[in-house]
């Protein structure tokens, strides 16, 4: 099955979940995120730099949101070009401008 989440249930012991990340500064940044809410957790690196943070489940909302604390700070721009996302702003807020002037003469 696809999975595109970065986490899941412990395969053997019951109440953990397991963080997965794969590069190493998302996953120095989330435990530093874990260890500023003194969160208890195990860690371990797997095969082909495979980071694995196991956390208990009473614990899994504040993990999440340090989960997306790490995604918020790496995450990439959709249109990483500066000039073009201005451009696609600009013509997507003339067409919306279109639009409401000509929803009022609608005649």
């Amino acid at each position: 099955m696809f999975d595109i989440t970065n986490y899941s249930d412990h395969p053997s012991r019951i109440g953990f979940t397991v963080f997965k990340f794969r590069e190493k500064q998302r996953a120095n940044y989330f435990e530093t995120l874990l260890k500023e809410n003194d969160f208890w957790f195990e860690s371990s690196i797997e095969d082909d730099n495979l980071h694995l943070f196991g956390v208990k489940k009473g614990d899994f909302k504040k993990a999440m949101n340090a989960n997306y604390l790490v995604s918020a700070k790496f995450r990439n721009k959709i249109i990483p070009n500066t000039y073009f996302r201005w451009g696609v702003i600009i013509i997507a807020v003339f067409v919306i401008i279109l639009a409401i002037i000509g929803a009022i003469f609608k005649t």
